[in-house]
C-alpha cells in the first residue's frame, strides 16, 4: 500500500491516499485504491523511463571519473527525481543528484547521498562558497533537495569525461 499512497503524493496530490485511508465507505476506498494503483503503476512507467534516459547518458561518459554525479534532463518528471537519484546512487556509489525542470528558468534537484559525505551540509557549504549559485536548499545526511537557476547547473557540476 505504501508506494500506492506515495505515488498519488509524487504524480498528483497526496489527499486522494489519504480519501482513501479515512475513508468509511468500502466502495469507495475500493474505487479510490484502484486510482492509486493506477497512479503507482504510471509512476513506475515514468521511473523506468528517466532511469533509461539517465543510464544512456552515462553510457557515453565515464562517471568513475567523478566522485558525484549531477543529471538534468528537461523531460523528467519533479515528483520522481528522488527515485531516480536513488536508484543511480546504488549503481555507481557515489552521491547522485537528479534535476528536473521547474518554473521562472529554475530546476529543482533531488539528491541522495552515500554514508561519506553529508549532502544537506556539503550543499550548505556551496551556498556559503558560491551565494548566488543555489536558490534554495534543505535535507538533512543523506537526502537534500535544492533548485537553482538552470544557466547554473554547470557551476554545480564538474565536467564528465566523455
Amino acid at each position: 500500500m505504501g508506494p500506492r499512497l506515495n505515488a498519488a503524493g509524487r504524480l498528483e496530490d497526496m489527499s486522494l491516499g489519504i480519501a482513501c485511508l479515512i475513508s468509511d465507505d468500502a466502495t469507495e476506498a475500493a474505487k479510490i485504491a484502484a486510482q492509486l494503483d493506477t497512479l503507482n503503476h504510471t509512476r513506475r512507467n515514468i521511473e523506468a523511463d528517466m532511469q533509461q534516459a539517465a543510464l544512456a547518458t552515462l553510457e557515453h561518459i565515464t562517471p568513475t571519473d567523478s566522485c558525484s554525479l549531477a543529471l538534468f534532463d528537461e523531460t523528467w518528471h519533479q515528483g520522481v527525481i528522488g527515485i531516480l537519484a536513488s536508484r543511480l546512487k546504488d549503481r555507481y556509489h557515489r552521491p547522485v543528484i537528479a534535476f528536473a525542470r521547474s518554473l521562472n528558468g529554475e530546476i529543482k534537484g533531488s539528491g541522495r547521498s552515500i554514508h561519506a559525505l553529508h549532502l544537506r551540509d556539503a550543499l550548505d557549504l556551496v551556498s556559503k562558497r558560491h551565494p548566488h549559485l543555489l536558490q534554495k536548499f534543505g535535507g538533512h545526511a543523506m537526502a537534500a533537495g535544492l533548485s537553482l537557476r538552470e544557466e547554473h547547473l554547470m557551476n554545480l557540476r564538474p565536467p564528465l569525461k566523455p
